[in-house]
């Protein structure tokens, strides 16, 4: 299985051109129907293994239940450190070391474990050709990273992403940090922002563009494919270019 991943700053569409890149190509899954059928054709809970061949949906309330309980997201983990033990460490001391500047870092440190036991999960299910990843490792760096982001965190950025999964293909979307601002005060910003004020959400907005520009760069200059979309044009052009490329 080869792996899509998209960057960008949060509000940027990520989460939209990914979904309907999951839909459009082929034998593409997206991450959370991964992990389901991942559990529900190998699982060893079986509480979980039934709730999954149960639903159809990974936001099912049913199916969010049971993951929160499962060994298997345990078991997943722990396979994920074990094969990676150096990414962890370098997430613990990127936080230890920017202790003073972050804002919630016990959300962050929990998105990025929830991550690996899902990756882990996601990568082992056999059945599709592409895993498509709206919310994964480069964009995590984003969050561990912007908040407060000064150069001196650059060797820290080098060593998350050297121990962190690389994927096949690179999606950075592209939005006008108003637009991204916009769309967040729509829809609702993370519970990381919940009680910040303009300019505290437009630094950070800031510092996640700086750090998405950092990633894009260094994915470029080396063998990962990286594609630029703006995500201000319509979603079904995006999928559509982003879906040849896949298709090469």
């Amino acid at each position: 299985m080869r792996v899509v991943e998209f960057l960008g700053v949060p509000g940027a569409g990520k989460s939209t051109i990914a979904g309907a890149l999951s839909e459009a190509v082929p034998g593409a899954v997206a991450m959370g129907d991964a992990v389901r059928d991942s559990i529900g054709s190998r699982g060893d809970d079986p509480v979980t293994r039934i709730a999954a061949r149960l639903t159809r949906s990974p936001n099912n309330r049913l199916w969010s239940a049971a993951y929160a309980r499962s060994t298997d997201r345990l078991s997943a983990l722990i396979r994920f450190a074990s094969a990676r033990p150096d990414f962890l460490e370098s997430v613990l001391a990127t936080q230890k070391e920017r202790a003073g500047r972050d804002v919630r870092p016990d959300l962050v440190l929990g998105w990025i474990v929830n991550l690996m036991a899902r990756y882990q999960l996601a990568t082992e299910y056999g059945g599709a050709s592409w895993l498509v990843v709206d919310e994964g490792f480069a964009q995590r760096a984003v969050a561990l990273l912007a908040a407060g982001y000064e150069q001196r965190d650059e060797p820290a950025l080098r060593a998350y992403l050297y121990a962190s999964p690389q994927p096949d293909v690179l999606v950075v979307v592209e939005s006008s940090l108003e637009v991204c601002a916009a769309r967040l005060d729509r829809r609702g910003w993370s519970e990381r922002l919940i009680g910040a004020d303009k300019a505290e959400r437009q630094a950070f907005l800031e510092g996640c563009a700086q750090i998405v520009s950092l990633i894009r760069t260094k994915s470029a200059d080396g063998d990962l494919e990286v594609i630029s979309v703006s995500g201000e044009e319509p979603v079904t052009n995006l999928v559509s270019r982003i879906a040849a490329t896949l298709a090469v």
